[in-house]
C-alpha cells in the first residue's frame, strides 16, 4: 500500500533523506547497504561486491534458472519508532531496508487491520454482539 503523505509533515521527503545519509544508505537493522537515489543496478553490484547477493536465482520452466535483481532488499525506507508519522524525533526515527520495515511494522499492521475493519462495519450500519 502506497504511503499517505498527508499524515506526513511537509518536510518529511527532506526528513527521511536526512535519516537515509546519516546511516550512509544501510540499514539500522541489517546493515544491507541499499541503492543510493539514481545509483544503477551495476553501480550498486559494484559497491556492494562481495558482501551481498544483489540477484537470487530463480528456476523458470521456460527458461531454466535465471538471476532477478532483489528490488525490495536494496531500497531503503525510513521507520516511525512508535508508529506515528507526524513524530519526527531522531531518536524515533531509524533507517530499515523494506524487508526489516515490514517486519518491524508487522504486529502494528495486524492489530490496525482488526480495528480498521470494526470500524468499516460499524459503518455500513453492522451492529456489536456486546459493548
Amino acid at each position: 500500500m502506497p504511503m499517505d503523505l498527508s499524515r506526513y509533515p511537509k518536510n518529511w521527503k527532506a526528513i527521511a533523506l536526512q535519516i537515509k545519509e546519516a546511516a550512509d544508505w544501510h540499514c539500522e537493522n541489517c546493515q544491507r547497504p541499499c541503492r543510493r537515489p539514481g545509483e544503477s543496478w551495476d553501480e550498486l553490484e559494484k559497491r556492494v561486491e562481495n558482501n551481498w547477493k544483489v540477484y537470487e536465482e530463480i528456476d523458470t520452466e521456460e527458461f531454466g534458472v535465471v538471476e532477478v535483481p532483489k528490488f525490495n532488499r536494496f531500497t531503503l525506507t525510513v521507520a516511525h519508532l512508535n508508529h506515528n508519522p507526524m513524530d519526527c524525533r531522531r531518536e524515533n526515527l531509524k533507517a530499515l531496508c523494506s524487508v526489516c520495515h515490514l517486519r518491524y511494522d508487522a504486529r502494528h499492521h495486524a492489530h490496525s487491520r482488526s480495528g480498521n475493519q470494526l470500524r468499516r462495519r460499524e459503518t455500513v450500519g453492522q451492529l456489536k454482539l456486546f459493548s
